[in-house]
């Protein structure tokens, strides 16, 4: 399982995100209605996967979204965008964000994003767990 953010875009879009994150089995820990609220992200948990529809043509969607992950390694940024453009690729690039999906999508393509989210290694057990 993922934990996962969800910022911007409108109250449909999260539904909709929210809707695919959780049918493939992922949780989501936090939405906010726009890429300045993710100053309000909990700390925890550390390893999080932040999907984030921003209006890239704004002046201000780049400094929220640099805030947010640049002191935290283990946040993972995915930028939904409307178009393919070099400039906002390496403008994402440039913020840290892992990477861009295109609209329109595939769920697929959502749904292997997710996935592609590294996770912590699993914890061994203690001898006192183990079967005998």
């Amino acid at each position: 399982m993922t934990d996962v953010a969800i910022v911007g875009g409108s109250e449909e879009t999260r539904l909709l995100l929210r809707g695919l994150a959780r049918l493939h089995r992922n949780r989501v820990v936090f939405e906010g209605p726009s890429p300045s609220s993710l100053a309000e992200l909990p700390a925890e948990p550390p390893e999080l996967v932040v999907l984030i529809d921003a209006d890239v043509e704004s002046a201000e969607w780049a400094g929220p979204i640099e805030a947010a992950l640049r002191p935290h390694p283990l946040r993972r940024g995915i930028l939904i965008a409307p178009t393919r453009s070099p400039r906002i690729e390496q403008r994402a690039k440039e913020l840290g964000i892992a990477s861009v999906l295109r609209r329109p999508f595939a769920v697929h393509e959502l749904v292997d994003i997710l996935a592609a989210t590294p996770r912590p290694p699993a914890a061994e057990p203690n001898a006192a767990d183990r079967p005998p």
